[in-house]
């Protein structure tokens, strides 16, 4: 399919199709052919500018031309017969291909199916054409992969694999007319880019899916916001690669992706990388006006809909980042005196087991093990695919730790660790907001509130602690150090307290089973030194050599 980009007075322009029949009597002995015909139909539907440096807005919208001999779409009539041989149920019109025969907006479809009976006929259909499927509409194959490609900066070719349409399920009575109307399965993004450098790939994770591979039951009716998708896997990260790098100047860049819609519970994170440098950014997502099936308007995209992000390489917002090679992760990271910090939990996950199995077993203890919180399998594609692993990254035991960060980055010492809260006690914003030395209880105390993030932590009343957000916001992760309460798995066997605490290791051994690790909890206004089973899961922090 050949999606064109035009202006127009909508953001979105949904495309629909009229498919008209021409078709015989029905007869009992010689069942009349069920030829069909299409034209698009535009229907518009306007989105909403969000409260965010990122603007999901614009003037642009998404017209669907048929390509000849090339575009077909697939449908289904249980009722319906593929074959004329006569036979009542013998040859159901299940998954028949109907071929566009003209390049345009309006456009015949090439294909036969036949009348079954006079008694009413129900039609589904979807595009693409899947070929290789033979199963009916309930569990028609659906995927949107997270690795996608643009030829160029500004070419839409590769929309047309990705655009999943769906029609909205018919009911007619022989000989009626059978009028499809197709609807988005997806939703769009249009990174308008302007800066310096040139840019060859684009980066989209979010705490919920953003792509997907599963089944869809065609006989659905859609709602405003998603169709249901019953998924064999998930990802929260989309990639777009171009094939030909642009330069980037004043005049905007367009870079097209396709993403799953839905809720998106947390702020996403773009990365670009120009002149082979990664650089990251955190955004919302567009509040949308539509309520969610949770019954209360919330961040996230709507199907259908098209949305225009504006970046720009050289503004203020973005934080250096840098990709590991074994698996394509990317990390932001941060200057703090001295040192310099992954400014997020790492999520290397070359194997995942579920808690009960760990290194406390007979004949483990000097084995690697690890863990996404809450995943109690053995398929990494799975573990991945979870929400946990998406906000908090994976947990490690001590053996795991020590060899996971990648080159160019080791686990702390405990020196290290306290080398980072020093600097801060002397350095950094304390709870109440000054700057300057910390006197009391210790240098550990106070600055808590300066490392964590300011998403994923429990609520707490306690000054200065990691979940009191609401009267020193202004306050939270000044360092940038970005602290994420990913719980551990316990000694028992057991996950433990995502949510209200960051359990750290570091290198330094305390005796030949315990090692030194780091703490904040939700609650506490400090920063915790205490001393852990090797044995345990608990989440890692690299720092760059």
């Amino acid at each position: 399919m050949k999606i064109l980009i035009k202006t127009l007075s909508a953001v979105l322009l949904v495309p629909t199709i009229n498919a008209c029949t021409l078709q015989e009597t029905p007869d009992s002995t010689n069942p009349g052919d069920i030829t069909i015909t299409a034209q698009t139909v535009q229907e518009h539907a306007a989105t909403s500018v969000p409260e965010t440096k990122t603007t999901l807005s614009g003037e642009e919208g998404l017209e669907t031309h048929w390509v000849e001999d090339s575009d077909q779409i697939g449908i289904y009539s249980p009722q319906a017969k593929a074959t004329s041989d006569g036979t009542p149920v013998a040859n159901p019109a299940k998954n028949l291909a109907f071929t566009a025969r003209t390049s345009a907006k309006n456009s015949g479809f090439s294909g036969t199916m036949f009348w079954g009976s006079e008694d009413a006929h129900h039609f589904y259909a979807y595009y693409p054409y899947n070929s290789a499927y033979e199963g009916d509409q309930t569990t028609v194959p659906i995927s949107l992969p997270p690795a996608q490609t643009q030829s160029a900066a500004g070419n839409t070719d590769h929309i047309g694999a990705l655009d999943y349409m769906v029609a909205t399920p018919l009911t007619v009575t022989p000989p009626g007319a059978v009028n499809f109307t197709f609807n988005h399965v997806f939703a769009m993004i249009e990174f308008q880019i302007t800066g310096s450098g040139n840019l060859t790939q684009i980066n989209l994770v979010g705490a919920d899916p953003l792509a997907c591979s599963g089944t869809i039951d065609l006989s659905q009716t859609p709602s405003t916001n998603t169709y249901a998708i019953t998924t064999a896997s998930t990802s929260n990260d989309i990639s777009l690669t171009l094939n030909e790098s642009v330069t980037l100047s004043e005049t905007a860049a367009s870079i097209y992706m396709m993403v799953l819609p839905g809720l998106q519970t947390q702020s996403m994170q773009i990365a670009i990388k120009t002149d082979g440098t990664w650089k990251v950014m955190d955004k919302d997502a567009l509040m949308v006006e539509e309520p969610f099936t949770r019954g209360h308007a919330d961040r996230g995209f709507l199907r259908g809909q098209k949305y225009v992000v504006s970046l720009d390489s050289e503004s203020e917002g973005w934080s250096p980042a840098f990709e590991d090679i074994r698996d394509g992760n990317i990390y932001q990271y941060v200057t703090i005196g001295d040192q310099v910090w992954m400014a997020g939990n790492l999520a290397y996950l070359p194997g995942v087991v579920g808690p009960a199995t760990g290194s406390e077993d007979t004949g483990l203890g000097a084995s690697a093990f690890y863990y996404v919180y809450g995943y109690d399998g053995t398929s990494v594609a799975a573990a991945k695919a979870t929400s946990n692993y998406a906000a908090y990254g994976a947990l490690y035991n001590w053996t795991a730790a020590l060899s996971a960060c990648p080159d160019g980055w080791h686990l702390p010492s405990d020196a290290e660790w306290t080398q980072l809260e020093t600097y801060l006690a002397n350095n950094g914003y304390n709870y109440d907001g000054s700057t300057g030395p910390v006197s009391g209880s210790g240098v550990r105390d106070k600055i808590a509130k300066s490392l964590a993030s300011e998403i994923g932590w429990s609520t707490s009343d306690v000054e200065g602690s990691p979940g009191n957000t609401e009267d020193y916001v202004e306050y939270i992760n000044k360092s940038g150090f970005t602290a994420l309460p990913g719980g551990m798995r316990y000694s028992d066997g057991l996950f433990y307290n995502i949510g209200n605490d960051g359990f750290w290791w570091s290198t330094t051994e305390s005796s030949s089973n315990i090692v030194w690790y780091r703490l904040l909890r939700y609650n506490y206004s400090n920063v915790s030194r205490y001393q852990n089973e090797k044995a345990n899961g608990l989440s890692v922090r690299c720092l760059r050599d």
